[in-house]
């Protein structure tokens, strides 16, 4: 309806889908890559301080993603909130106003928070403000069974390198989990917040336009100005649960947290997914 009544003239802008495309082969074929294989590397001498660099340019460039989305929306907000010429089927499920719902951001970090759960988390100090090293807990486990060791080659080393990795989300700080709870009850306010002012966008236009206050077209450019702000808000929403992901996890969990959302993104456009799942939606009908 947006993209009908919209008054504003075709722009020879690029259209996002063209940015989209382009920003998510970036994504596959350039900083997936060297991520994980500065992840290979945690313990090398030039380790963490390379995969922290990484874990930054990551991180940005998820936020140049969303700063382009907001340009994009400004533009022309139909092709964000009504985005089938750049997302497939498998995508759209996972959409929330023109892009993926906050809520997957934590889910993704609860996914791996559960996989070591309390039985298996290694103790903190008792006092909260005293700060927790993770790092050296890391090597005094490593040098307790250093005393024992046995060399057995490249695979001993290869343990000794994925060790910060493996161990990464054994240790729960309350700091970690007490921020998460805190975002999530920040999404509890702020995602039915958005979405009733959505409705009211809506619902005014189409009062405007029943009861002839103003043309179909003013109408719709009226709600297409309220729904350009909803959608920026919406995408600041997004960008700040990454961010604050990344800042309160360690330099290893924020790699594994940005490794697997950026698998996700990529993973689900996959071609061979994407015909299993049209299959499977031909069988059902």
């Amino acid at each position: 309806m947006i993209r009908s009544l919209s008054r504003k003239k075709p722009t020879s802008r690029r259209r996002f889908r063209d940015y989209y495309a382009i920003w998510i082969d970036t994504l596959k074929t350039i900083h997936l890559p060297i991520l994980r294989h500065h992840m290979s590397c945690a313990t090398s001498t030039s380790s963490p301080n390379l995969l922290s660099a990484h874990v930054e340019i990551l991180h940005h460039h998820f936020k140049s993603y969303y700063h382009n989305l907001d340009l994009a929306a400004s533009t022309d907000v139909s092709q964000i909130l009504i985005p089938v010429d750049h997302r497939n089927a498998m995508e759209l499920p996972f959409l929330w106003l023109g892009d993926l719902h906050p809520y997957l951001f934590t889910n993704l970090l609860r996914s791996y928070l559960l996989q070591h759960d309390d039985s298996f988390s290694l103790q903190e100090p008792e006092n909260e403000d005293e700060e927790f090293d993770y790092q050296e807990q890391q090597e005094q486990e490593m040098e307790e069974e250093d005393e024992d060791e046995i060399e057995v080659g490249e695979s001993c080393e290869f343990l000794k390198k994925q060790w910060p990795l493996m161990n990464a989300w054994k240790i729960q700080s309350r700091k970690l989990t007490t921020r998460i709870d805190q975002i999530e009850r920040g999404l509890r306010l702020m995602v039915p917040a958005l979405m009733n002012r959505a409705r009211r966008a809506q619902a005014g236009f189409v009062q405007k336009v029943g009861s002839g206050e103003v043309s179909p077209a003013a109408a719709a450019a009226e709600m297409e100005e309220e729904m350009v702000g909803i959608v920026m808000d919406a995408n600041r929403l997004r960008k700040d649960v990454i961010s604050e992901i990344v800042s309160v996890t360690t330099v290893y969990q924020a790699a594994l947290f940005l490794e697997g959302l950026a698998q996700f993104l990529v993973g689900i456009r996959d071609g061979k997914l994407l015909q299993e799942f049209k299959s499977c939606k031909s069988t059902l009908n």
